[in-house]
């Protein structure tokens, strides 16, 4: 190439052409992710995943006995399984390890794997092997894997770049990705992504305006 050109003749000293992507991480698995160190993630997505999914990570020993018998009171009068109590390392146990059944021998495995994980690993490790992990979106054949995929698979965006309504939003999607997809279901995204941001406020992580501007912001 001896010269590069604008459509109308003049000079163009600089022009950026984007690699293109020619490979995967795990693609015999049918999954993908994008990996981040402890350091490469967000603050405010580490605390928010806190607030909304698990609010005494720092202080429990894997699993919290508060929240499992307040589910099972929900669940109890209910009368259906609606809350699970889990904690952010029982959801990294399902996810990696187990299946999603609903059964109690599952749930002990889950509560039992969880506390022997959070034995072996710092709070960071385990917090970073879970933002990396956490299934969040379907992409024909290829599962979405972690944050920093899901953030490039809806917003084409790095997720240190999203404004605080797009992380909750992704934050949100944790409990169903297929049933809160912001491009099928936006109706029903937007109210679980306005239920984030109204936690997030409640637990202090944002304040009251903050979370009326996210609130008001489209899905992008």
């Amino acid at each position: 190439i001896r010269r590069l050109r604008t459509a109308d003749g003049a000079e163009l000293p600089v022009l950026r052409l984007d690699p293109l992507e020619i490979g995967s991480i795990f693609p015999s698995h049918g999954e993908d992710r994008l990996t981040l160190g402890p350091d490469e993630i967000p603050e405010g997505l580490r605390q928010a995943l806190v607030a909304v999914e698990d609010r005494t990570f720092y202080s429990h020993h894997g699993i919290d006995l508060s929240a499992i018998a307040r589910a099972a009171w929900v669940n109890l009068r209910a009368g259906e399984i609606r809350q699970g109590g889990s904690t952010l390392t029982q959801q990294l146990v399902k996810n990696y390890f187990l299946d999603s059944r609903r059964t109690l021998g599952r749930k002990l495995r889950e509560a039992v794997m969880a506390i022997w994980l959070d034995a072996l690993y710092e709070k960071e490790e385990i917090l970073t092997a879970y933002v990396n992990e956490i299934y969040l979106a379907q992409d024909g054949p290829r599962a979405i894997h972690g944050f920093a995929l899901a953030a490039r698979h809806y917003f084409d965006t790095p997720l240190e770049d999203l404004g605080l309504h797009q992380q909750a939003l992704l934050v949100g999607m944790i409990r169903g990705p297929s049933l809160y997809n912001p491009r099928r279901n936006p109706e029903r995204a937007t109210e679980r992504r306005n239920l984030v941001l109204s936690v997030m406020a409640e637990e202090g992580v944002i304040n009251g305006e903050q979370a009326a501007v996210a609130r008001a912001m489209p899905l992008d």
